[in-house]
C-alpha cells in the first residue's frame, strides 16, 4: 500500500468510495511506551542487548517470534471480542502493509498478524493505538485477553449483560503492576448464562453471571481451571461475588498466584498447580488472607466504576415484528423454517443465525476457516457491520466473527452480500466448526500441523449437515 493511501480503505461492498479510518491522538504515556519498545529494538539490532534478554520484554508487548527466523507474530488484544468496523479496517490495513494480507482470529478473541518485520512493530503499535487497540500483555506471563460470550447483551437466556464488567476488568488489569511478571500466563472469562459460551470452568478465573433471590446481581467465581497436558476443571471460590467486590476479589487471586506460583518449573507454573499443591481449602484460606492484607475487606470499599460499551441498535432502522424467527437457542437447533429442500441461505440461517432477546433483531455468525480472514474480507465485514448493523462486531472463542443487531427483515440481503466473498459458510459454532492454532505453520513451540489435521477433519464433518446430537 502506498504511504499516502494509509488510512483510506476501498470499500469491498456495494459502495466504491474510499472509507477513511478515523483516528484519535495517542495518549502521551502510550506513545512513550511505544518509543521505549522501538529503542529496545534498536539496541537489539546494534547487538547492545541479546535476543534472549529482549525476549521477555518483547513478549510482554504482545510480540512472538516465529519458527521462521527474522519475522514476528503480532497479537492484537480485543477485550471481550469487541471491535468496531473502524478498528477492523485498521487491522486490515496493517495486515496488507506489514504482514501477509491475512488475519488470524484466536480462541482468546484476539487477532494475530504473522510474518511481521520486528522493525515495523513500533509503527504497527502506533497505528493500533490511534484506533484504541493495543498488543500489550497479549502474550507473556501476564493476564491475557479477558474473554466473554460473543452474545453478551443480546442473549435470550442471560442473567445480565457481562460486557461492561469484562471491559472494566480487562482495562483495570492492563499495565497493572500487579500482573507484569507472574509465574505463568493467567486467563479470565465471563459468561452471562448457564450455557456458558465463554467456557469459564477451563480458566484461571471464570465468572458466571448470577442473581440472588433479593434481585442483587453478581458473579459465581470459579478458579484454577485449564487445559493442556494436565487439564483441570475450575472449582468454586465464591458462590456469589457482589459487584463492589469483583475487582478486589480478582486482585487477591492474582496476588496469591503471583506469590505462590512455581517460578522454577514452567510446566507446573499455572494456578491449577498451586491449588493442587495446597489443597483447595487451604487455597481459599490463603486467598482470604490476601484479600484482607490488600485492604479489600474494608466496608467502605466503593462500588465498581463500570466502563460502558456502546452497542445500541442501528440508527434509522426500526425492528420488524418477530416473524419466521430462527428457532431454538441458536446455532443448528430446530428446523429451517422453509418448506421444501433446504437452500444454502436457509442452511446458513439455521446454523449461523441466533434470535436476539430484542424483538426483530438477530445475530449472524461469520464462519472463518480455522480463524483466518483476508484483508479484503475484513473490509467487506467492516462495510457490512455499518450497513446492516450498528458498526460493531465481535470475535468469538471459536475463531469466528459475529454481527449483532441485524434487523431480521434484512437478513437475506446480508447473506447475499456475504456469499460472494466466501463469508457465508454454514455451521458456525457447531461441532463441524473446527478450531486450530497455527501450529507448525508459524509457531516456534508447535510440534504438529494443527491446521493440516483440521483440514482433514473438516472433510469428515460436511458443513451444515452434522447431526444435532453430536
Amino acid at each position: 500500500m502506498l504511504p499516502n493511501m494509509r488510512g483510506l480503505i476501498m470499500s469491498a461492498s456495494k459502495t466504491t468510495a474510499p472509507v477513511e479510518i478515523r483516528t484519535t491522538p495517542i495518549p502521551p504515556e502510550i506513545l512513550e511506551e511505544i518509543e521505549t519498545f522501538e529503542g529496545e529494538v534498536r539496541r537489539v539490532n546494534a547487538s547492545e542487548v541479546s535476543s534472549d534478554l529482549f525476549r521477555p520484554f518483547r513478549l510482554q508487548h504482545g510480540i512472538y517470534g516465529q519458527r521462521q527466523p527474522g519475522v514476528q507474530m503480532v497479537r492484537i488484544k480485543i477485550p471481550f471480542g469487541g471491535l468496531t468496523a473502524n478498528q477492523l479496517r485498521r487491522v486490515a490495513e496493517l495486515a496488507d502493509t506489514y504482514a501477509t494480507g491475512i488475519g488470524h482470529v484466536t480462541t482468546r478473541q484476539d487477532i494475530q498478524l504473522h510474518f511481521v518485520d520486528l522493525n515495523d512493530v513500533g509503527t504497527i503499535m502506533r497505528l493500533l493505538a490511534e484506533v484504541g487497540l493495543t498488543t500489550r500483555e497479549a502474550c507473556a506471563n501476564t493476564v491475557r485477553n479477558v474473554t466473554a460470550c460473543h452474545l453478551a447483551g443480546v442473549c435470550q437466556g442471560e442473567v445480565f449483560d457481562v460486557t461492561p464488567y469484562a471491559k472494566t476488568v480487562a482495562l483495570h488489569l492492563l499495565r497493572n503492576p500487579l500482573n507484569q511478571s507472574m509465574p505463568r500466563k493467567f486467563k479470565i472469562a465471563f459468561s452471562g448464562c448457564r450455557q456458558d459460551c465463554a467456557l469459564t470452568p477451563i480458566h484461571d478465573i471464570g465468572l458466571l453471571a448470577a442473581k440472588r433471590e433479593d434481585g442483587v446481581i453478581g458473579f459465581r467465581m470459579v478458579v484454577g481451571g485449564g487445559l493442556g497436558s494436565a487439564p483441570r476443571i475450575a472449582q468454586v471460590l465464591r458462590e456469589f461475588v457482589p459487584m463492589d467486590e469483583l475487582l478486589p476479589t480478582i486482585e487477591a487471586v492474582i496476588k496469591l498466584f503471583d506469590t505462590l506460583g512455581n517460578r522454577k518449573n514452567r510446566n507446573k507454573a499455572r494456578m491449577k498447580f498451586v491449588i493442587e499443591k495446597l489443597g483447595f481449602e487451604e487455597f481459599k484460606r490463603r486467598w482470604e488472607e490476601a484479600y484482607v492484607s490488600m485492604g479489600h475487606a474494608r466496608p467502605d470499599h466503593g462500588p465498581i466504576k463500570l466502563l460502558q460499551h456502546h452497542d445500541a441498535p442501528p440508527t434509522l432502522v426500526m425492528p420488524t415484528p418477530a416473524q419466521a424467527r430462527p428457532s431454538g437457542n441458536g446455532h443448528g437447533n430446530g428446523g429451517n423454517g422453509h418448506a421444501g429442500p433446504e437452500t444454502p441461505y436457509h442452511m446458513w440461517k439455521r446454523t449461523n443465525v441466533v434470535p436476539q432477546k430484542q424483538p426483530g433483531y438477530v445475530a449472524a455468525a461469520i464462519k472463518l476457516q480455522m480463524g483466518d480472514i483476508t484483508t479484503a474480507q475484513m473490509n467487506v465485514v467492516a462495510n457490512l457491520a455499518e450497513a446492516y448493523s450498528n458498526g460493531n462486531l465481535r470475535t468469538t472463542i471459536n475463531q469466528n466473527l459475529i454481527l449483532r443487531w441485524v434487523p431480521e427483515s434484512r437478513l437475506e440481503a446480508l447473506y447475499e452480500e456475504l456469499a460472494p466473498h466466501g463469508l457465508a459458510a454454514p455451521g458456525a459454532e457447531l461441532v463441524e466448526d473446527i478450531i486450530a492454532c497455527p501450529g507448525t505453520d508459524t509457531c516456534g513451540l508447535g510440534i504438529t500441523s494443527s491446521k493440516g489435521l483440521a483440514r482433514a477433519m473438516a472433510e469428515v464433518f460436511p458443513p451444515g449437515r452434522v447431526p444435532e446430537d453430536l
